[in-house]
């Protein structure tokens, strides 16, 4: 241990004597992480555990997605040099990104800046060409993104990091990588799936069945939502009921059915990772002749053109798509301008209602509380 700390202690020491010799002083920015590391023959862990003890000391600030900077933090006035923001997206057919990305590029645009989109379809390795090519062309003021499968192991951190170290500014949407220190716009993944169990559980439903994904951190965020929800309502929770699905495997639910249904016997309602989902399970659900939503209540997130489509119209939670995508691009502009801008931020949702919920209790379709209201008040003309 004590060997440990002799070596990033070397960090520490070399820090206090630059700012005692006066070739550091508030507001200078320390060298790189990948600079520290070399110069001092130090792993990178090390030498991140260093800026870490400085920080805690009040002699550095580090600012999130620029670098770790001497004192205070140093107020940057952007000069941009390229006027072009690279922006990477899973997909750009499904529903949620033509929006997400017209938003984007209005903001963009409005400040002067042109727009290089790529799309990784989900893949890291396809992510990993593009943060190449970014790297090797070198013509960006800041990187937009939307992870590949970021639930899961990626290899790509180091890309990233080379990106941060150049002070290119990183912003994330919809979802993010924990190991990469850069804000995220997204909706606030765990209150909308709770707030849409919730609304289950107020229709009168116990036995709620949900479907998640399992390579994006949308997924696991939703998870805790369906949680909380059915453990502080009274909903009945049972693992054999949550099923897990992959990116892939959400486009085709038909080839799981009998396995997706086998797990869900016995709920009155599921809630349901997206729109995509939902809409299949309550097309499975009518060829299996259930009746929905008597039978099986199903709610979707998204609030997308599939809520709509159905035999059955969907109850669903809206994603912010559009203002998301301004969002996140106002948002870098801010850090162009103030480094230390908090450039995270949730989006809230509110339910659509439509004709997917039963309710259990009044044996009609659930409308939330305006629509109960409605209904009593129709009832007493």
């Amino acid at each position: 241990m004590a060997g440990q700390e002799a070596k990033y202690q070397k960090i520490i020491n070399w820090v206090r004597q630059e700012i005692a010799d006066g070739s550091l002083r508030s507001g200078d920015k320390l060298p790189s992480e990948k600079e520290l590391s070399e110069r001092f023959g130090l792993s990178r862990q090390t030498v991140r555990h260093a800026t870490g003890e400085l920080e805690a000391q009040h002699i550095v600030s580090r600012v999130q997605g620029s670098g770790t900077y001497i004192g205070g933090v140093r107020q940057l006035v952007y000069e941009p040099r390229y006027m072009s923001v690279a922006v990477l997206s899973t997909f750009y057919e499904s529903y949620i990104f033509p929006p997400t990305l017209k938003g984007i590029e209005r903001v963009l645009s409005k400040n002067g800046f042109s727009m290089q989109v790529s799309f990784t379809d989900n893949r890291v390795t396809r992510e990993r060409e593009m943060l190449r090519q970014i790297l090797e062309k070198g013509n960006i003021d800041g990187l937009i993104v939307e992870p590949a499968k970021s639930a899961l192991p990626n290899p790509n951190m180091d890309l990233y990091r080379e990106i941060q170290e150049r002070n290119i500014p990183i912003i994330f949407f919809n979802a993010s990588y924990p190991q990469i220190d850069a804000p995220c716009v997204r909706i606030d993944d765990q209150a909308v799936a709770q707030r849409a169990t919730q609304l289950l559980l107020d229709a009168g439903h116990r036995k709620i069945g949900a479907i998640f994904k399992t390579d994006d951190r949308q997924g696991a965020f939703r998870y805790a939502g369906y949680l909380d929800a059915m453990m502080s309502g009274g909903g009945e929770v049972h693992q054999r009921h949550v099923v897990w699905v992959d990116t892939p495997m959400t486009t085709n639910l038909g080839a799981i059915e009998d396995y997706l249904f086998q797990r869900i016997e016995g709920c009155s309602a599921v809630m349901c990772y997206n729109d995509e989902v939902a809409y299949q399970v309550i097309n499975l659900a009518l060829k299996r002749g259930l009746r929905v939503p008597q039978e099986l209540s199903i709610v979707g997130i998204d609030d997308s053109y599939l809520a709509g489509m159905g035999k059955v119209q969907l109850t669903s939670f809206p994603h912010p798509k559009e203002m998301l995508g301004r969002k996140v691009a106002e948002n870098l502009m801010e850090l162009f301008r103030k480094p230390d801008f908090d450039g995270n931020y949730l989006f809230e949702s509110a339910p659509v209602y439509r004709e997917s919920v039963w309710d259990l209790n009044a044996q009609t379709v659930y409308k939330g509380a305006e629509g109960e209201k409605a209904r009593q008040e129709g009832s007493r003309m």
